[in-house]
């Protein structure tokens, strides 16, 4: 089986003149990644990880993934003067995860106050429906 997306990165990469490290640097993963991605060892990327590919380089994951269109819809892109972008994606991703894992804390927590309420209230406690409240 032919590894298209391996070749599009490795064309990418090529285009901006970049080393296997340099390009991973720039997207803010791994040799490795990079590598396992060009040489069709990661059969199933990340989503994220082709999004960043797509966004600091100027192309799109359509592009990457079945080479619709052109590589560069808008050109060249600057590359050297994304490291503030990449800082803000990053942020971005990291707080949208916090958040999500916050909101599930808070559930649980309140999960268990209920079932301690019920403990130190003196009556029995209706665990099927403090389960279901969740």
């Amino acid at each position: 089986m032919e590894n298209l997306l391996g070749s599009r990165i490795k064309e990418l990469r090529s285009h901006y003149n970049l080393s296997v490290k340099e390009f991973a640097t720039r997207c803010g993963l791994s040799h490795v990644a990079i590598f396992h991605l060009e040489s069709g060892r990661t059969l199933k990327p990340h989503r994220s990880s082709l999004q960043r590919i797509a966004s600091i380089f100027g192309t799109t994951t359509d592009w990457l993934l079945f080479g619709r269109n052109e590589m560069l819809p808008q050109g060249d892109k600057e590359i050297y003067t994304e490291n503030n972008s990449l800082d803000s994606f990053w942020k971005d991703e990291a707080y949208l995860e916090i958040k999500s894992k916050n909101v599930m804390l808070e559930k649980e927590v309140e999960r268990l106050w209920q079932m301690l309420s019920h403990f130190t209230s003196g009556t029995n406690p209706n665990f099927q429906r403090i389960l279901d409240v969740g």
